[in-house]
Parts: C-alpha cells; sequence; structure tokens
C-alpha cells in the first residue's frame, strides 16, 4: 500500500473525507482566509504562526499582524510569533507525528513528509472551507515511486539534487511522491520533500522501502540553478540549469535562508566552506537562521560569530523565501543567490532583478575565495 492510501484511508482513485490534525495560518500564506472563514469548526486543530518578513518591513506587514492576532482570540486558536518558519518550527518541537495530517496554504508543507506525515498546500477558498467544516475530501491520487541511490559528489548539495529532480521528473502533476531514501539526513529528506511539489506534484514522502517507479542518482547531479521567472503563477514552471551558465557573471548578493538554506546543517556546511577564505569583495551575504532555536544552536556552537566575521549580514529568524521590500533585498539588475524557493520577478526586491536558487554549495563557491 502507498503512504497516501495508507494516511488517507482509501486506495487509488477513491474519494475520502480527513480530519486535518491542524489548519496551519501564516502571514505569508493564507491569511486572507481570516475573511473567508466565517467561523472556525475546531479551533484546537488550528494554529496561526507570525513567521513572514520578521520584523516587518512595510506598514502592511504590521497591519497583517494585527488582522491575523485578532482573528486568532476571536476563534480562540493558538498564536505564535517570532519561532521561525512556521512548518520547520512544527517539525523541530515534534508537533506532527507520522500519522498526521496537516492543511496549509503552500504547496511546501510538503516537508512533512520527510518524516511520513502529510502535509498538503490549499488555495484560500478551501482552506476556509476546511476551516468552517472541520474536513478535508479529496479524490487519492496515484503515487510515483523513486528510488535515491549513489553518493554526492564533492560541490554538490541536496539542493541541487532537488533541483535535478525538478527538471528530470516528467509530468508528475497531482500525483503523490515517494522517495525511497534510507541513507539521507533528515535535512536532505525535507529539502527532497518541500521541493517535489514544485513539479505541481499531490505532495511528497520519504519512505525506507518499496518498488521504485524510477531511479535517482545523487552521483550524476551536478551544481544547478533554478532560473528566474515572470511571475508567482509561472513558479512551478520555472526553468532549471546548470550552475555555470553564471560563469563570468557577477554575483552581487548571496542568501542562506527560506525553508532550505537557515538549518543548523546548511550553517554548518556553509562555514566549512568558507574557512580559511575571504567574502568575495562585493558580495553581500545574508545569513537568515530557520527559527529561533536554530539561531540559538548557531550562537552556541560559534557558527553566528563566524558568519559575522567573515562579513555576513544576519537576520532574525523568519521565512525569506519572499521579500519584496525590507532586509536582503536586491537593486535594479542584480544577481542573486539563494537557497529559497521563488526565482519570479520581484520575488526579493526590485522586478528587474534575477533571482536563482542555488545549493549551499554553489552559493558559497560564489561567496568564497
Amino acid at each position: 500500500m502507498k503512504r497516501i492510501e495508507e494516511l488517507l484511508g482509501a486506495k487509488t482513485g477513491e474519494v475520502v473525507s480527513v480530519v486535518p490534525r491542524y489548519v496551519l495560518i501564516t502571514n505569508g500564506f493564507g491569511h486572507e482566509i481570516t475573511e473567508l472563514a466565517s467561523h472556525v469548526k475546531n479551533p484546537d486543530k488550528a494554529l496561526v504562526v507570525y513567521d513572514h518578513n520578521l520584523p516587518a518591513g512595510l506598514p502592511e506587514e504590521s497591519k497583517i499582524f494585527q488582522e491575523i492576532l485578532q482573528y486568532a482570540r476571536k476563534e480562540k486558536i493558538p498564536f505564535y510569533q517570532a519561532k521561525g518558519i512556521a512548518q520547520k518550527w512544527m517539525l523541530e518541537e515534534n508537533m506532527v507525528a507520522p500519522t498526521d495530517i496537516i492543511i496549509t496554504g503552500t504547496r511546501h508543507s510538503s516537508i512533512f513528509g520527510s518524516i511520513g506525515a502529510l502535509g498538503l498546500g490549499l488555495s484560500h477558498t478551501e482552506m476556509a472551507r476546511v476551516l468552517e467544516t472541520g474536513e478535508y475530501q479529496t479524490v487519492v491520487p496515484e503515487t510515483v515511486t523513486v528510488r535515491v541511490i549513489g553518493k554526492l559528489r564533492r560541490g554538490v548539495g541536496i539542493i541541487d539534487v532537488a533541483l535535478h529532480f525538478l527538471d528530470a521528473a516528467g509530468d508528475i502533476k497531482g500525483k503523490a511522491v515517494e522517495f525511497i531514501c534510507p541513507d539521507l539526513t533528515a535535512y536532505e529528506r525535507e529539502v527532497l520533500c518541500e521541493m517535489a511539489t514544485d513539479t505541481g506534484a499531490f505532495t511528497a514522502f520519504a519512505i525506507e522501502e518499496g518498488e521504485s517507479d524510477m531511479t535517482l542518482d545523487l552521483s550524476q547531479v551536478g551544481p544547478m540553478l533554478r532560473l528566474p521567472c515572470a511571475d508567482l503563477l509561472s513558479q512551478t514552471a520555472a526553468g532549471v540549469d546548470r550552475a555555470d551558465i553564471l560563469s563570468g557573471q557577477k554575483i552581487h548578493a548571496v542568501q542562506l535562508g527560506g525553508m532550505n538554506g537557515g538549518t543548523l546543517e546548511a550553517l554548518r556546511t556553509a562555514a566549512a566552506l568558507m574557512e580559511g577564505k575571504n567574502l568575495r569583495k562585493g558580495v553581500r551575504l545574508s545569513i537568515c537562521p530557520v527559527t529561533a532555536r536554530t539561531y540559538l544552536k548557531a550562537l552556541e556552537e560559534g557558527l553566528i560569530t563566524k558568519f559575522i566575521d567573515f562579513g555576513a549580514q544576519i537576520e532574525a529568524s523568519s521565512d525569506r523565501d519572499i521579500v519584496s521590500q525590507g532586509a536582503g533585498v536586491v537593486g535594479h539588475k542584480e544577481i542573486l543567490l539563494t537557497t529559497g524557493l521563488y526565482t519570479f520577478a520581484g520575488a526579493m526586491g526590485c522586478d528587474d532583478a534575477s533571482v536563482y536558487t542555488a545549493s549551499v554549495e554553489t552559493i558559497m563557491a560564489a561567496a568564497a575565495v
């Protein structure tokens, strides 16, 4: 039986109604549902987390904070702030069990599949319906199972693997993806699961064993980039190419942040790669720990001190995948390499800036000399 069938309690093609463990609302996605959901049937199964753009970089952000805070109070929903990226914080605090179903407003909540849980990103209208009824109805999708083999080459990271998969997966839109990956770390599983849904997949899981439909060979992956695209709606169609397409071009800024780059494992990797080197002149390096606890651990390990001494800019723990204004944005015609998940025009500042998703390894190769 496929993992999606186990969690939904039905076979592929069947219609099923399920009760989610949590419906997650944040200021980055889904806050509009506060106007769409007239009431919340199960407040104990909802969470409101203020996790984007902390501290607020625009007056509008402060207004959103007040709106979702008042909504949480009115509906008696638990409210949290300054914890870091909501999904990462929930995993860190062991709030999600492998049998849980989590509903959010972003497809990248498939990250919960890294521990076997079901994370789904719905539209605002669908989320509002789930809040009002307490249930979610869907058709159990088909599953594509991918066996992960081989070892990563030097200078290649798990984000490169995820980008390679986006390019090589073919048409898996609407399907669940299973990665047979017993040898991957928790961080590597998280990256694969959260990025796999950028193919248009329904969700993704990391599993220990099973029969596979395709193979993903780590040893065949090189440094990759996700290319800029026109707008948010075209993000899942953004192209992927080899990192060397930027050879000889000036990189103005690099960022380790978002759901992929601010983890303790990613920060340790970056710190090791800058040993004995200097920050390239004219490059701005931004570091954004993924959660407040990760920030504290990075301080304890001396990583933050190393980054500051290296010349990096340290940002508050928050989701910095998209920052239209505020800390870390790029200017006109500038090029940014980021571990963040979005590359559309205006995602990180000016519309005419070029944003590329890259691995920690590729970013540090560009930043350290």
